[in-house]
């Protein structure tokens, strides 16, 4: 049976989205959550400001917290339009954020969560290990994604920490609204394929996850097709996604992946 997660959990990207569900249901069982984000008024729990670029003050400000039950990384940024189009400075600020700043607050709880056996659930996507067009930047920091925490995986076993990666196919959180980049002519309504998920979807799959200590969270038929046809038929997968999402359009999901 599982061993439900509790204690004191620090959430980052906790001020909406993904990262605000996820506390919203772990504060309703009586957890304590302490909210990160760089504006984290209204979040649920005990609200923390941390930009998790900002990697001295990460180091500080998370092992002066001391032990930790579970951290659940929900923050994230993207870049819309066609590689070519997406300037340097955007494409590194997306990999900064997602990949360095899931790094940063990861490697600085370790202590704090070995110290309770704790648990670790980072939002990933299926473009960390499929293609995803118009988003590269973004595919790029969820691949960087898996293969760190998978990698932290094989390197904590004996101390009791759990790693889950969660890679959801589209969430509605709105995480365009936050892009670093957008090529002209995609305003409005953003391309999707598959069944969109609501951030409250992918929340409980997050939690369900952490109590099961999964190494990995598929949570929705989208994601696990996509799991199975990007590696079984890799070039029919690329046609299917060039059609479905690409288009004559150079836009993106409203709310793809992960991202809170």
């Amino acid at each position: 049976m599982a061993e439900r997660l509790s204690g004191r959990v620090l959430v980052t990207g906790a001020a909406g989205g993904i990262g605000s569900a996820v506390g919203r249901r772990l504060v309703d069982r009586g957890v304590e959550v302490l909210a990160a984000d760089l504006d984290p008024a209204g979040a649920p729990g005990t609200p923390l400001v941390l930009d998790v670029t900002d990697h001295a003050t990460v180091d500080r400000v998370v092992a002066d917290l001391g032990p930790l039950d579970g951290l659940v990384l929900a923050h994230g940024i993207t870049a819309l339009g066609p590689a070519a189009d997406v300037p340097m400075a955007a494409a590194a600020r997306v990999v900064e954020v997602n990949l360095l700043g899931s790094m940063a607050v990861a490697r600085a709880a370790l202590g704090g969560l070995a110290a309770r056996r704790g648990r670790i659930a980072v939002l990933s996507s299926v473009a960390g290990f499929a293609p995803l067009v118009h988003r590269t930047a973004y595919a790029a920091s969820k691949h960087g994604v898996h293969g760190w925490f998978d990698s932290l995986r094989a390197e904590v076993v004996g101390t009791g920490i759990s790693v889950t990666i969660v890679a959801p196919s589209f969430v509605a959180t709105g995480i365009e609204s936050r892009a670093t980049h957008r090529s002209a002519g995609g305003a409005g309504a953003w391309s999707t394929t598959g069944e969109v998920l609501s951030a409250d979807d992918v929340a409980a799959a997050v939690v369900d996850g952490l109590d099961r200590r999964r190494r990995l969270v598929l949570p929705s038929r989208t994601a696990r097709a996509a799991g199975v046809g990007s590696r079984a038929v890799p070039t029919t997968y690329e046609r299917l996604m060039r059609r479905r999402i690409g288009g004559r359009r150079p836009g993106g999901p409203s709310g793809a992946g992960g991202g809170s």
